[in-house]
């Protein structure tokens, strides 16, 4: 059983401390992971063929990556919910200044009524 464990993925010096349950599921685990591995490069390899398609025969029509590789999508709206888009900024730009043209109308209007009256007092 030590050969085939070992060809199945578990350290040669961990196999002796372990239980037999223990080197069973490490041994599946193992082979699971490297079919999930074996899948993701089949996939990756079709669509790198897809894109070649794509770029030898008809260029002007390739998906850009984010189409092509749907992962690629969730990492930029990652990376971009931690970053404020240009459209946020400028709201809040606009927003900002609203307040002080309010701010500004506020203490203008409060100065004429003062100005009143104190002229007619």
């Amino acid at each position: 059983m030590y050969p085939k464990a070992v060809e199945a993925g578990i350290p040669a010096e961990k196999y002796w401390s372990m239980t037999y349950e223990e080197i069973v599921l490490q041994a599946e685990a193992n082979v699971a992971i490297r079919k999930q591995q074996l899948e993701e490069k089949a996939m990756m390899d079709y669509k790198a063929a897809q894109l070649n398609a794509y770029g030898f025969n008809d260029p002007k029509k390739m998906p850009k990556p984010d189409q092509h590789y749907p992962f690629l999508k969730t990492e930029d709206k990652q990376e971009q919910s931690n970053q404020p888009q240009d459209w946020e900024i400028m709201k809040a730009r606009m927003i900002e200044r609203t307040e002080m043209i309010k701010a500004t109308r506020e203490r203008k209007n409060k100065q004429e009524k003062e100005g009143i009256d104190h002229g007619t007092g």
